[in-house]
């Protein structure tokens, strides 16, 4: 069988060859299985020169996709912005050109036209230009190249491109040419791209172009010429056995039409009621701003570094981003304007959220809260959703591990699927993704975080994601630390999006240390930009505009280091002087697939721009203060036999047992840092263990506190693994040594440091800071100090941990409150102190709070930072917050902080390239605690000044995460919604408006009290997001994803309707 790689197909075809139609389009379609094209223009004349050629197609049950131009005036632009119908606007332009027969070979071309339309051989889309912001633009033409791709039975390609005429006239008159390229010689890459820019047109993604199905009317007139009685056109008749045709067997993207005169469209003009709902289905998916209808109807207000994020993935679906901004700029507010409009637009249809169990139900909560999305987190057994006011069925449901993944949206912790008896479920049951969300994707990294970068083995979770993204459209990474230990693990992250082949990671290393050289050679310099080129091949050309930011404004200068950048030969890069070398360099570390694939905002970079006028929200200093406790001698004594017994106890260990051990003994030593009371508590724990006395599944529960969430592991563990190893190391302990240590704490009087949190709190209440948050790792040492501090400042006190939230009732017992309780008392001053645990304070954020006490220091420099970004956030009311770390004196985590605090400015700022020397901080604290006692301070010197080499080497490395950073951050201008939470509140106000059974009724001045066939009882809801905000315990945002939210597809139809008439009916 002939393909098409048996022709000798010319690199370039021109009317001085001869006929171009002969040469090359009837030869390549007689071939042809699949054949997708772009054209400004596609006429009669054309199809009839050509028509033996799509015989060939259709022989062959072959399909054609066909994207045409259309331009339109400046008064229809105007007319669609003001709200007219974009598909009527384009169905009229189309419409007055109509196709006409003028002689018998034109209408046996349009016959044959609307017979494949009709067998699904030829579907045929419409693209009108726009800009960046998905804006119709008039006047331009489409396509100033037409192109196409032609790919036979066997999978061969070929794709061509030019400025290629489809009038008769122009195919044999006009001296216009046209490139070839194929899949199997060396210019498969042009033809990947043509594919690539396809694809992007037909799925409505493109940058460059608004693409709609056919309009009907224009659809109906093109099928007044298909042959009647089910006959064949007469281009096929007369050439082939009619056996041979038929309907395509490619796949079905578009229902058939019928060849009878198709049923215009319901007019819902005439049904008010209907025209509403039916607007509210489909204007998400419309261009000039159907694209913020998601944040419109949300409960969210994004800030301009938000905004851009999500633009910047939405604009370019399907998305492939890592956001890396810092705690507390809100990298889940970015995943979740993309997720709610990407649902509401209908292009992601399933959406899979990985995350550390631990954070799973954050995630729930500030999709339920901040973006009205009920999604199930499903456990490894059963679904739960988070509890709702008007939640009518169970808040739980098991499910199989054979269906849970058969869910549109769910929500499973990355621990459990990165597990060999459970990734199969995702990687070869599940059906293929629209989107996949991975948070804290750190913990997806090489063994060993790449210290040794010739060991390429993944962990469980890399392993995992590089075989789940090719079973997703659009991958969302999001981590604030992407470089645990070394710079590969960027290049692992990013490698998951598909990156150049030309920068593998052997050359990405490369390239950051030649770029961080002061004077590099100019061989480095040509290497360098080998991979300035291969990142420009595959992400677009660097623009002037952005390399004139290196040139201060000078276009000349940067025209010619970029022509010197490009340039194939090396001379220009070469003849570069001195000051434009410097700026080439520059110019080279700004474009690198760090720079495009990775969208990373910092603290000190917003201040820059907050400062310039261009962020109208505040941004707070911070005061960051390290207070020492001296311990009494007792507790010195108590502190001191317990960091003895940790110490001897590992050490004595056989090898086989120092991993379990060493586990046990670092939870006490975290929990002794925390408080005297936590670690009672453990003891007291542990012995009931060992008598035996104390059910497993209780010390389950507690568990979670002590697995620690240390970056430089390999692995990240679970409650599992974590009982696992305190089961094994049960075996060495020994009781009565146990009832020492819990002796020696028994004997303790008044705690000091708990004496020293009262005292700073005071200082902090005179320096004018009237209410502060209190973090801790443990509930045990929260349990402790809400009594402590309850006797000194009575019902001011609040806590909140896994349990919940707390408050002091008046016979001095504490009552469970609700999380909105919590948060409504503490904003509105009537709680002046917040005791919380990290796990618990995820997504608690107050803007109000000017001060936080570390009461415990983690050995996570990261955890410290969450801590933090609770109070330092966006729009922080007071001008600088004060932070208070307490430490036990004269020991080896105050030796540690103290150094880092002196050396780096630890929590005045967060500087990414240290990143990998704190992410090993935890494990040089565990090894300092349980090394030998009398080499303790000798260690802990060795240790600290190894650590600040360590740290001026990493200062001057040439990989800087923060160099990613977006500097343009101001808010992009942006068209109004198509509708949003106002709209939607006149239609609870006009009961008329709502669909067959529901009603409204006013309860209060922003809410209404809301009842619909098949709710048990009615509920309160509103559309006010602030006053939403205040009270999701007990209203329901009513808008587009809430559970008591009508169904738009129930109560509409298929018909269009402009924003003009959906404004009218509801003015």
């Amino acid at each position: 069988m002939e393909t098409l790689k048996d022709i000798a197909w010319k690199a370039k075809y021109s009317p001085e060859d001869g006929d171009l139609l002969e040469l090359f389009y009837i030869p390549a379609l007689r071939l042809a299985k699949r054949y997708d094209r772009t054209t400004g223009f596609f006429g009669a004349e054309a199809l009839a020169l050509a028509a033996r050629g799509m015989e060939g197609l259709v022989r062959n049950k072959g399909c054609m996709r066909l994207v045409v131009g259309c331009t339109l005036d400046q008064e229809e632009v105007e007319a669609i912005e003001k709200g007219q119908s974009l598909r009527d606007t384009i169905g009229a332009r189309l419409l007055a050109c109509p196709l006409e027969a003028t002689s018998p070979p034109i209408y046996q071309a349009m016959e044959l036209l609307a017979w494949m339309v009709a067998n699904r051989h030829l579907d045929v889309k419409v693209a009108v230009p726009c800009d960046l912001n998905r804006r119709l633009v008039a006047g331009h033409a489409i396509f100033h190249e037409k192109t196409g791709v032609i790919e036979d039975e066997e999978g061969n390609r070929v794709a061509f491109s030019g400025s290629i005429n489809e009038t008769a006239f122009g195919w044999r008159q006009n001296w216009e040419s046209f490139h070839v390229f194929n899949s199997w010689g060396g210019t498969a890459a042009h033809v990947d791209e043509e594919e690539k820019s396809f694809a992007q047109l037909w799925s409505n993604t493109s940058k460059r172009a608004v693409v709609i199905d056919v309009p009907q009317a224009v659809r109906q007139q093109l099928l007044t010429f298909a042959p009647k009685d089910g006959q064949l056109p007469m281009l096929l008749t007369i050439q082939e056995d009619s056996a041979h045709y038929g309907k395509t067997d490619m796949p079905e993207e578009l229902t058939p039409a019928e060849t009878t005169s198709p049923q215009p469209p319901t007019d819902t003009s005439t049904d008010p009621r209907r025209a509403v709902w039916s607007y509210i289905r489909h204007a998400p998916a419309l261009p000039g701003g159907g694209e913020l209808v998601g944040e419109a109807t949300s409960a969210v207000t994004p800030w301009p570094h938000q905004v851009r994020a999500f633009e910047r993935m939405y604009h370019n679906w399907p998305p492939k981003l890592l956001i890396a901004d810092e705690v507390g700029l809100g990298k889940t507010i970015q995943a979740g304007l993309l997720l709610r409009q990407g649902w509401m637009a209908g292009r992601a249809k399933r959406i899979l959220i990985m995350a550390p169990k631990a954070v799973l139900r954050q995630w729930q909560i500030e999709l339920r809260e901040k973006f009205n999305l009920s999604w199930p987190i499903y456990d490894g057994q059963k679904y739960y959703w988070y509890h709702w006011p008007g939640q009518q069925g169970a808040r739980e449901e098991r499910v199989s591990r054979k269906n849970w993944h058969k869910a549109p949206f769910v929500i499973v912790s990355s621990h459990l699927m990165r597990r060999q008896d459970r990734k199969i479920e995702l990687l070869e049951e599940a059906e293929p993704w629209n989107l996949v969300v991975l948070d804290e994707a750190h913990h997806a990294r090489r063994k060993g975080g790449g210290l040794n970068h010739n060991d390429f083995r993944p962990n469980q979770l890399l392993g995992l994601m590089q075989q789940l993204k090719d079973r997703t459209q659009g991958l969302i990474l999001l981590t604030a630390t992407p470089m645990q230990v070394s710079p590969v693990e960027v290049w692992d992250l990013l490698d998951l999006f598909g990156l150049p082949p030309k920068w593998t990671s052997q050359a990405f290393l490369e390239f950051f240390d030649l770029v961080g050289k002061p004077m590099p050679t100019h061989g480095d310099m040509v290497r360098m930009a080998g991979l300035f080129k291969a990142v420009e091949d595959a992400y677009g050309e660097m623009t002037e505009a952005a390399a004139r930011k290196f040139t201060k404004g000078s276009g000349i200068r940067a025209r010619r280091i970029l022509k010197a950048l490009r340039d194939t030969a090396t001379i220009p890069l070469r003849q570069l002087e001195t000051e434009d070398r410097k700026i080439a360099i520059q110019i080279l570390r700004a474009n690198t697939p760090v720079s495009r694939l990775i969208s990373r905002h910092t603290r000190e970079l917003l201040r820059k721009y907050q400062a310039k006028g261009l962020l109208g929200v505040p941004i707070a200093t911070r005061q960051v203060e390290d207070r020492f406790v001296e311990l009494t001698p007792p507790e010195r004594q108590a502190y001191e036999a317990v960091e003895n017994y940790i110490s001897s106890t590992y050490n004595n260990a056989e090898a086989g047992r120092k991993n379990a051990v060493g586990f046990v003994m670092t939870i006490y030593r975290r929990r002794l840092a925390s408080s005297f009371h936590a670690l009672d508590h453990t003891l007291e724990s542990r012995l009931a263990r060992l008598e035996q006395t104390q059910p497993l599944q209780a010390r389950l529960l507690a568990l979670e506190e002590d697995i620690p969430e240390d970056g430089a592991d390999d692995e990240a563990m679970d409650v599992e693994e974590a009982s696992t190893l305190e089961r094994d190391a049960l075996v060495l302990e020994e009781k009565d040594e146990i009832r020492m240590l819990l002796d020696q704490i028994h004997r303790l009087g008044q705690d000091t440091k708990a004496g020293a949190l009262r005292e700073t709190i005071e200082a902090l209440r005179e320096a004018g800071y009237r209410q502060v948050m209190v973090f801790t790792q443990y509930t045990d040492t929260m349990d402790f100090l809400r009594e402590a501090l309850g006797k000194s400042f009575g019902q001011t006190v609040l806590c909140f941990s896994g349990r919940g939230g707390e408050q002091l009732s008046s016979t001095g017992s504490w009552m469970a409150i609700s999380r909105d309780q919590t948060k409504k008392l503490f904003k509105e001053g009537k709680a002046e102190i917040l005791l919380c645990t990290d796990a618990a304070a995820e997504g608690l954020n107050f803007q109000f709070c000017g001060a936080l006490i570390n009461y415990d220091m983690p050995w996570n420099p990261m955890r410290v930072e969450q801590r933090i970004g609770r109070i330092d956030r966006l729009g922080q009311e007071n001008p600088v917050i004060r932070i208070v770390n307490l430490h036990y004196s004269d020991t080896v985590e105050a030796d540690v902080y103290t150094a880092l605090r002196e050396r780096i400015g630890l929590f005045q700022k967060f500087v990414g390239r240290l990143q990998p020397i704190l992410s090993r901080l935890p494990k040089t604290i565990q090894d300092l605690v349980l090394g030998e006692g009398g080499d303790r301070r000798r260690s802990t010197d060795q240790h600290l000044q190894d650590m600040a080499f360590e740290l001026k080497q990493a200062e001057e490395s040439g990989f800087d995460l923060d160099a990613a950073a977006q500097e343009d951050l101001e808010m992009p201008e942006r068209p109004a919604p198509l509708y949003g939470l106002p709209d939607l509140g006149r239609i609870l106000e006009r009961g008329a408006m709502l669909p067959p059974g529901a009603e409204a009724s006013a309860y209060g001045v922003k809410d209404f009290i809301y009842g619909q066939p098949g709710m048990d009882e009615k509920v309160r809801v509103t559309t006010d997001p602030g006053f939403y905000d205040q009270h999701s315990d007990s209203v329901e945002l009513w808008s587009p994803g809430n559970p008591v939210f009508p169904e738009p597809e129930i109560f509409s139809d298929d018909g269009q309707v402009s924003g003009e008439i959906f404004a009218r009916i509801l003015r």
